[in-house]
């Protein structure tokens, strides 16, 4: 398999014995749809710390720097749906209720591009 259009992002934990890689994600350099993500793994060990969540925001912030809208490749497993969905309602609902919240009229476009989603 050629891994060479590619970025891969590691998570690691570190303590006095160095870096311990608990996850990761990659993405394709160019992506001609807007993906910001081909694949995410929490290694079973880390499931349940955040992590997960923790880098499904990570490729929403690159995806911002780059000021482009993205998601993850589709189709989306079972899994992917169930952490996508609550991380997307909540950053949707967090720019609602804080940074959006002195606007009187909203789009989704404008919703979109805040949050590229």
């Amino acid at each position: 398999f050629d891994v060479d259009p590619f970025l891969f992002y590691v998570l690691c934990e570190v303590d006095d014995r160095g870096f311990h890689p608990v996850g990761y994600y990659s993405k394709e350099k160019y992506s001609d749809v807007g993906y910001n993500l081909a694949c995410i793994l929490t290694f079973p060990s880390h499931q349940r710390k955040g992590y997960g969540r923790f880098l499904i925001a990570f490729s929403y912030e690159l995806t911002k720097k780059e000021e482009k809208v993205g998601s993850p490749e589709k189709p989306m497993s079972d899994l992917g749906q169930q952490a996508y969905k609550p991380y997307w309602m909540s950053t949707i609902v967090d720019f609602l209720l804080n940074k959006a919240k002195d606007v009187k009229c909203i789009s989704i476009m404008d919703i979109s591009k805040k949050t590229s989603i």
